[in-house]
């Protein structure tokens, strides 16, 4: 019996990847502005981490030019077309040293989010995301061939390897985790919320 069938993906979860010009000569000025973040406080705050240090959260207003001026060039291509709504970004600077990794999460209260990978080892940790329907449509997922999986891009998760100037914006509600440090250098990322303000 010949089956002649076609498929359709409708409603897709668009995670969008930019990668920063010239990061070669601003690496080292990020890496050092990272850990003089850390210096001004130890502590940092708990969230997702699990080890490893984060700051508090900051406007991309209150962060250094050479970031602001990264993050605020980047986010050209997300500027609404509508004259009554404003981008509001803010975000945190992530320091997970050996063995550090992030537990699963989402970033409520913003419409999207995102990383900028400053420093990233090698086996590092990559960003894991979770599809929306692992719960709805676990079944139907698992029953699919690995090719079918790999061209239509439906998976229950999907391992993203990071890449050291890369930035990757995604929806906010979108459940994800960083996999655990395994070299032995810290990995350096700074993360960020956009939240869309209308009138």
């Amino acid at each position: 019996m010949d089956l002649n069938y076609r498929t359709t993906n409708l409603f897709p979860t668009c995670i969008h990847s930019l990668v920063v010009s010239n990061f070669d000569h601003l690496q080292t000025r990020l890496i050092k502005e990272s850990y003089d973040l850390k210096k001004i406080d130890h502590v940092g705050r708990q969230i997702s981490n699990s080890g490893g240090w984060q700051s508090e959260l900051y406007s991309i207003d209150q962060s250094s030019d050479t970031l602001r001026s990264i993050i605020t060039n980047s986010l050209q291509g997300f500027t609404p077309i509508q004259d009554d709504v404003l981008m509001i970004v803010e975000g945190w600077t992530n320091i997970n040293g050996p063995g550090c990794h992030n537990v699963k999460h989402q970033h409520p209260q913003c419409n999207l989010a995102g990383v900028f990978w400053i420093k990233v080892p090698s086996k590092s940790g990559n960003l894991v995301f979770e599809s929306p329907h692992s719960f709805t449509s676990y079944a139907e997922i698992n029953c699919y061939t690995d090719k079918f999986k790999k061209d239509s891009n439906s998976y229950l998760n999907y391992s993203y390897q990071p890449v050291e100037g890369q930035i990757v914006i995604f929806p906010s509600f979108l459940s994800h985790s960083v996999l655990r440090n395994e070299s032995d250098e810290d990995r350096i990322s700074y993360s960020f919320n956009i939240k869309l303000k209308y009138g």
